[in-house]
């Protein structure tokens, strides 16, 4: 884990809403500690001359990118309108400095060289996975993304029309597309790509080449993430999940964010862990996901 640097003053250089209900944002630091898909900013999402303090505590959001430059290091965040500190972040102008720490956490680790990488986002579980992908192809490793929602208006990316590697036509995720790897969308409706859930297109990836070696990276919602682990562990394939919390400090001060992990050292073979320090990238085999 790499030590944080912050809090610090960051500046908006742009505000998109990619679909309905998300947002991303481009900040720009002036200097920003070394790191890695999967780790994790936390924001004061309110002004720091806000008379009222509410939101008063920071919100936990996953690095969507990160991009040195001569003008200082850029940054993505990007989020669902859930609450006012989301819709606060939503509201932002070019210009506005908005307040950080980071980078804290964990982060993925890369797969074995004879390893294909499965990369799966569910919601708004896309941020850490876009990033990964976009190391993986910077270092030439092979990998393939699986993209899930309810229906297409709550893809937060663009999609426009591309071939798979094998020449097969695809409804390619821009952010995937543009360095190579073929990703694969899932609706719930069907609206776009295959309907059914992320773990219906990974089977369909396990079946079509059952004697290649994969390690599964994923994040988004834990129900999700269970049912991807049960799948990894079924084919004995290597998965690391990055997991989603609410977070008092992000930091491990606060104890608000435990995950039942398993640990053979402990009285009972289990404990409680920390999703903030200790994750939140797990290795899918040591969560407890049913306690």
């Amino acid at each position: 884990m790499n030590h944080m640097r912050g809090p610090m003053q960051t500046q908006v250089l742009k505000v998109t809403q990619p679909c309905r209900d998300h947002f991303e944002v481009v900040l720009r630091a002036a200097q920003f500690a070394s790191a890695l898909p999967g780790q994790f900013l936390q924001i004061l999402c309110r002004d720091n001359d806000q008379q009222t303090i509410t939101p008063m505590l920071r919100r936990p959001f996953s690095i969507g990118g990160l991009r040195q430059t001569n003008d200082g290091v850029l940054l993505n965040v990007l989020g669902h309108v859930i609450g006012p500190g989301t819709r606060w972040l939503s509201q932002l102008k070019i210009g506005d400095t908005v307040d950080i720490i980071g980078p804290l956490g964990s982060s993925f680790a890369l797969p074995p060289n004879d390893c294909k990488a499965i990369l799966i986002a569910g919601g708004i579980g896309l941020p850490p996975i876009r990033w990964f992908g976009e190391r993986l192809a910077n270092e030439s490793r092979p990998a393939c993304a699986i993209f899930g929602a309810r229906n297409k208006n709550l893809i937060p990316m663009a999609v426009k029309s591309a071939p798979h590697t094998d020449g097969t036509p695809n409804d390619c995720l821009a952010p995937f597309a543009d360095v190579g790897i073929d990703a694969v969308v899932t609706t719930e409706d069907g609206s776009l790509g295959m309907r059914g859930r992320v773990t219906d297109a990974l089977q369909v990836i396990f079946d079509r080449a059952p004697d290649q070696s994969y390690a599964v990276y994923a994040c988004g919602p834990n129900p999700m993430l269970e049912a991807i682990a049960a799948l990894c562990a079924q084919r004995e394939v290597a998965c690391e999940v990055a997991l989603e919390r609410v977070m008092g400090c992000g930091m491990g001060t606060c104890q608000s964010c435990v995950v039942p992990v398993k640990d053979v050292t402990a009285e009972d073979g289990w404990r409680y862990g920390l999703c903030c320090s200790e994750g939140p990238v797990f290795d899918a085999t040591r969560v407890i996901w049913q306690p």
